[in-house]
């Protein structure tokens, strides 16, 4: 696993909990707004931190710590990231997935080891969301990530950056349709506490 970086505690990322958040290397958006570029171009990649020294941090946290929360860059690009969250879960954490979404084929395989997933959905469906992340989207993907974690079982919330150059009222209102009855939280662009329309 390549890792950017580590939170050693948060009290938001991971509702109900304290946790440490482990950021992953590599993410296949570009979203204009993005807040962690260090992790998305490779070029400004740092050398990404041994496993080993996470181990050895989370080891020392247990019972300091309910939950590990693996983010990124888009985690679900690690190749070894079941086998990550296994040796989290055995060290008695509860885990947490924060995800893009644009994976389906990957997330169906490994949502069945978090405990809690929290989606982003950066806008509706078609041309806005391609251009808010900076790449062409596959929307099928996107709605079908949407599908298999309300269908999980899974704690789980959906959460839309709110970059007002970008996103109108009115999208915010498509991408509520479109998540159905799921906890959703509106995040400000040049921060993270939520904002009301």
């Amino acid at each position: 696993m390549k890792i950017g970086g580590l939170r050693k505690l948060s009290l938001i990322d991971y509702p109900g909990k304290t946790c440490a958040v482990i950021f992953t290397q590599g993410c296949n958006f570009r979203c204009q707004y993005c807040h962690n570029p260090e992790l998305v171009y490779p070029e400004r990649f740092s050398e990404p931190i041994p496993f080993e020294r996470m181990r050895e941090f989370l080891k020392g946290k247990r019972g300091l710590l309910d939950g590990i929360v693996f983010s990124g860059g888009e985690p679900t690009m690690q190749e070894d990231l079941i086998e990550k969250i296994l040796e989290v879960r055995s060290l008695g954490y509860a885990v947490k997935l924060d995800t893009n979404g644009s994976n389906p084929k990957i997330l169906s395989k490994v949502l069945p080891y978090f405990d809690y997933v929290a989606m982003d959905v950066k806008a509706p469906m078609g041309n806005d969301y391609a251009n808010v992340c900076g790449v062409p989207i596959d929307d099928y993907a996107i709605r079908l990530s949407i599908i298999l974690i309300k269908a999980s079982g899974i704690q789980h919330e959906f959460r839309t950056t709110f970059a007002r150059n970008l996103l109108e009222n009115a999208d915010i209102v498509k991408i509520k349709s479109l998540i159905g009855g799921s906890k959703f939280n509106l995040q400000d662009c040049l921060g993270s506490s939520n904002v009301h329309l």
